[in-house]
């Protein structure tokens, strides 16, 4: 499978039990494959991608920026955003290391892929890099343990 910035894909639920982190975003109702994942490629590994989930409760998420702007006065980690015709939040506090061999496949409308928009994308993996970038430095900003996942993700591609 190719994978294209700026689309969404639906991840196997085998990478979930392999890599057993309670603080993931698995999939729910069973092979219906909730939630989408927005995906962009690493920039120290080749193979490895970022997966970062979308949810469509806004509401709620809207509230968690608030929060955040109002505390930290800015929010790096929840982009909101359209995709499909509707928002989504971008969950970059969510995000983890993920290699091909646990993409189900990519979300399609009506057999059509669904693209999220280049200034959207963009803003979405830019702020995953600045995120990653403090991560390394020691800032507790994604709420999985992605170093260890990292490595999970390494081993599996020298397999």
């Amino acid at each position: 499978m190719i994978m294209n910035v700026g689309r969404s894909y639906h991840i196997k639920d085998s990478f979930f039990s392999l890599v057993n982190d309670p603080y993931l975003m698995g999939n729910k109702e069973e092979t219906n494959y909730r939630p989408h994942f927005f995906c962009f490629a690493d920039s120290h590994t080749a193979g490895i991608y970022w997966a970062i989930p979308q949810s469509t409760k806004i509401t709620k998420y809207q509230a968690i920026i608030e929060k955040k702007i109002a505390r930290h006065k800015q929010c790096d980690t929840i982009i909101v955003g359209s995709f499909g015709g509707k928002d989504n939040a971008f969950l970059i506090q969510n995000m983890f290391p993920i290699i091909e061999k646990y993409i189900a496949h990519e979300h399609t409308i009506d057999g059509s892929s669904v693209t999220i928009h280049h200034e959207l994308s963009e803003s979405i993996i830019g702020n995953a890099k600045k995120v990653l970038s403090l991560h390394r430095r020691g800032y507790r900003l994604i709420f999985s343990d992605v170093d260890r996942i990292y490595r999970i993700m390494q081993n599996e591609l020298q397999k």
